[in-house]
């Protein structure tokens, strides 16, 4: 077996326990929330392979977060997303965080509401009928298209939310992490990255507001701060999570900007340490969609690190990082204190058994993009641990060749 990805007969600060609110994990590998576009119809409960899918990934003390979860009809803005607001909802979870818990793993729910990344014809499916929406801090419209139910659409101007909307928001996920800890979720992570209904108030290049929730930026991250305050409340602070996503002017998310995103983003950091959260997950800025799509070529994988350096000094509890990790860069960030965990996304998709290929130092099966989304198990629960990779349609890669040359992967023909 390979040991390509060992940086040194050194143990491996990957391998070591860390705390997670109340809860000890084993290593600090996590798997990153991953829409996957793959929910029941017309429940939009987690799919029928979705029990599969999440124990294909679970290890004993090692941390699951759910692909993102809407929190209410208000808040869907992708076809195939499932929700955690009716009882067969809750009922459909139950059995994904009972098969986790079987196999001794944790998970987690992140909590998801779209905002203005939606459209008005979501309201014809025939669970989110009278639904309000998009809802967002202003009308100011997405710059990108949307993956409706009728295929993918312009987007359309949204509401701006009233004080009602946001208190009837606040309300949404507060009942929503309830019914995660009533679903057996070991806590929750509140999404409030990547230019999503929180996000949206956060950034003045989307946020017009003139009242309490606009110009500022204590007005600006007072309603993202309310929603964690109501969570906490309601399931206790050490089982919940947030999530940001610092941006630079290379790596914006639907076109949203901010004047001075790291005074905003520090701002909220250094707010987020009233909670005692189980731990804060901050994406790196190296995704752009102008990036090479093959791994071997990526240059971001091997971009430094921006805000885990940033944002560390600020934040006094458990840190996470994700985005354009390799094994090595993982490993690294970890044993300087960068990072207290990180996770992983697209290689935990090709690698349900990510940690131990990691602490072996085993070539990794490559990612298919074209099958994140799509549905179906192909490219969902068909990826082979190393066992049976060497029957597998599906390429490796040797841990030190990620970011440099995909010219190293090996395809393995079928048998």
């Amino acid at each position: 077996m390979s040991t390509a990805g060992n940086a040194s007969n050194s143990p491996n600060g990957l391998f070591q326990p860390a705390r997670v609110g109340d809860l000890v994990v084993g290593h600090r590998i996590a798997l990153a929330p991953l829409t996957r576009g793959r929910a029941a119809e017309p429940s939009l409960s987690p799919g029928r392979k979705a029990a599969l899918y999440y124990t294909q990934r679970a290890t004993a003390g090692g941390l699951l977060v759910s692909e993102a979860t809407n929190i209410s009809p208000d808040a869907v803005g992708f076809a195939g997303s499932p929700g955690i607001w009716t009882a067969e909802q809750v009922a459909g979870w139950r059995a994904v965080t009972t098969a986790v818990h079987g196999k001794g793993g944790l998970i987690f729910c992140q909590l998801w509401h779209t905002g203005r990344q939606s459209h008005p014809n979501f309201k014809e499916h025939p669970l989110l009928r009278g639904r309000t929406g998009p809802l967002s801090s202003s009308s100011r419209p997405t710059r990108n298209r949307i993956v409706s139910y009728k295929g993918t659409v312009d987007a359309a101007p949204p509401k701006a939310m009233t004080a009602g909307d946001i208190a009837k928001t606040v309300a949404d996920y507060r009942r929503a992490s309830r019914n995660a800890v009533e679903a057996g979720f070991d806590g929750v992570e509140i999404h409030s990255a990547h230019a999503y209904l929180l996000d949206q108030f956060i950034l003045d290049g989307v946020n017009d507001r003139t009242d309490e929730y606009g110009g500022s930026i204590p007005n600006r991250i007072r309603f993202p701060l309310a929603v964690v305050s109501a969570v906490c409340d309601e399931i206790g602070s050490r089982r919940v999570a947030v999530r940001l996503s610092p941006f630079t002017k290379q790596s914006r998310h639907f076109g949203a900007t901010d004047r001075d995103p790291v005074a905003v983003y520090s701002a909220l950091v250094a707010e987020l340490n009233r909670f005692d959260l189980a731990y804060l997950l901050i994406s790196e800025p190296r995704w752009n969609p102008a990036s090479k799509a093959d791994p071997g070529e990526d240059e971001l994988m091997s971009a430094p690190l921006v805000n885990g350096r940033r944002y560390r000094s600020l934040y006094k509890g458990t840190l996470v990082g994700a985005g354009g990790f390799t094994p090595s860069s993982a490993r690294a960030a970890v044993e300087d204190g960068t990072y207290d965990l990180v996770a992983f996304g697209r290689w935990f998709i090709s690698n349900p058994d990510l940690p131990h290929r990691i602490r072996i130092g085993a070539p990794l099966t490559v990612y298919n993009r074209k099958t994140f989304y799509v549905g179906g198990d192909v490219g969902y629960v068909d990826y082979p641990t190393i066992d049976t990779s060497t029957h597998s349609k599906y390429p490796l890669i040797e841990q030190n060749c990620i970011g440099s040359s995909l010219k190293d992967a090996k395809p393995k023909a079928k048998l």
